[in-house]
């Protein structure tokens, strides 16, 4: 009878499982309706970051992080149809057909990827972190020879997974939406001497530009897509990345902490001082909330600058959108202060660059928007945003707040972004740089 009860349990539960297992049927449409998308538009551009991709080694993996829809996947199809043709294995996890695969699924997987495209040697897999384990299956194919490929959008996950089964056994990048670059190169305007245009030339690509400061450079919307499309990136983000993973119980409540944040992109925060905002109990979770947003490339966090590492925790924080698209679609007219826009399209090109920067308070209070460091944790440069050079009073609160920064930094030259003002001063020995920010944004500031 025991015998019997244990055969029956046996059965229920190898039911049970068996009944959210993936069909081998649904996996092979899956990836055949997904070899469509190899086939990319005419006229897709190609990105800055690719030149530093390296196809690697059939030992080591290649990651591409960032936002939802930076473009991450295309640019990795560019890359792998350049380098094996179509002939590569390809499937994107963030299919609601594939919602319920595990990864006892790899193996019926891959046995569809032979049985449709023959023997291959690399393989691209699109949003990774969806799968529990996919580390383990990387991990196989690294040491059966093949070329890896892989697109994440939640850094926490994809960073605990790695250091735990690929330590040393992987290559990171992080895509960020168009560059002003990549955009202008979208609507067919090339620069190859940003010194050298010409008046119709310099005047086009400051009306370009005045377009990217207010909308951004998600790769759909600036093809010229619906403005809806950022709202639901966001959405997409608070509700697949961050309320169905970590099983937020407030799901309202983050949206409204994530929109204040978005709004004001650029401000300084404090979690005690959300939490007071918003009603909210724990200071606790204001702070998981902005890691959150973080942990999925919405937002990132810039320091106040200090000598004393042990000081940074205290100061407020500014919290920047990766977008400026983003914030115009939730602002609602907030996002018309010009000024604020061009510091948050400052500080996502500097994180675009690599740069490691902090903003700067004086002892008397004035701030200097971004202060640059080098690899020995000096400070190198200074960077102002100043949109209203006309205005005498506020370019010379700014300009006197940045040269309080340069005298205590020793620093002998700065830099002040403008809209269009170009111009370069000698003041007690310092050099100030007026530079339009789309010269700047060009790589020629």
């Amino acid at each position: 009878m025991a015998l019997f009860i244990i055969m029956i349990k046996s059965i229920i539960y190898y039911l049970a499982k068996n009944r959210y297992m993936i069909q081998k049927e649904i996996i092979y449409a899956v990836v055949k309706d997904q070899r469509a998308e190899l086939v990319l538009p005419q006229g897709t551009v190609p990105r800055e970051l690719a030149g530093k991709i390296a196809a690697g080694g059939s030992r080591t993996a290649c990651i591409v992080k960032g936002v939802r829809r930076c473009g991450k996947s295309t640019l990795l199809k560019q890359l792998l149809l350049r380098w094996f043709g179509e002939k590569f294995f390809y499937v994107n996890f963030d299919d609601e057909r594939l919602a319920g695969f595990e990864a006892s699924d790899f193996q019926k997987l891959m046995e569809v990827f032979i049985g449709l495209c023959g023997n291959q040697k690399a393989l691209l897999l699109d949003e990774a972190q969806n799968v529990k384990g996919w580390e383990l299956f990387v991990n196989r194919m690294l040491r059966e020879g093949y070329f890896v490929f892989l697109t994440g959008s939640n850094a926490d996950l994809l960073s605990k997974e790695l250091g735990t089964h690929l330590t040393g056994r992987h290559l990171d990048y992080q895509l960020y939406p168009f560059s002003f670059g990549e955009f202008l190169l979208l609507k067919n305007v090339g620069v190859e001497n940003p010194d050298a245009l010409a008046t119709a030339q310099r005047a086009e690509i400051a009306d370009l530009f005045k377009v990217y400061l207010e909308g951004g450079g998600m790769p759909e919307y600036a093809l010229g897509g619906e403005e809806a499309l950022l709202g639901q990136v966001v959405e997409d983000i608070v509700q697949k990345d961050i309320v169905k993973r970590y099983a937020i119980r407030k799901p309202n409540e983050l949206r409204s902490v994530l929109k204040f944040l978005i709004s004001n992109s650029g401000n300084r925060i404090t979690f005690n001082g959300l939490a007071k905002h918003f009603g909210i109990k724990s200071p606790v979770t204001t702070r998981k909330y902005v890691g959150y947003a973080e942990e999925t490339y919405l937002l990132f966090l810039v320091e106040k600058y200090e000598r004393k590492l042990k000081l940074l925790d205290k100061n407020p924080k500014k919290a920047y959108c990766v977008d400026n698209g983003i914030i115009s679609r939730l602002s609602y007219g907030l996002s018309r202060n010009v000024g604020f826009m061009l510091e948050s399209l400052a500080a996502v090109e500097l994180k675009r660059r690599g740069e490691k920067f902090f903003y700067y308070v004086n002892a008397n209070g004035t701030e200097t928007d971004f202060v640059i460091l080098n690899g020995a944790k000096k400070i190198t440069s200074a960077l102002q945003v100043c949109t209203d050079v006309v205005n005498t009073d506020t370019a010379q609160r700014e300009e006197k707040a940045l040269l309080q920064t340069m005298e205590a930094t020793g620093l002998r030259e700065g830099t002040v972004l403008t809209l269009e003002h170009w111009e370069e001063k000698k003041i007690k020995g310092k050099t100030l740089r007026y530079v339009p920010a789309w010269k700047w944004l060009l790589g020629k500031g």
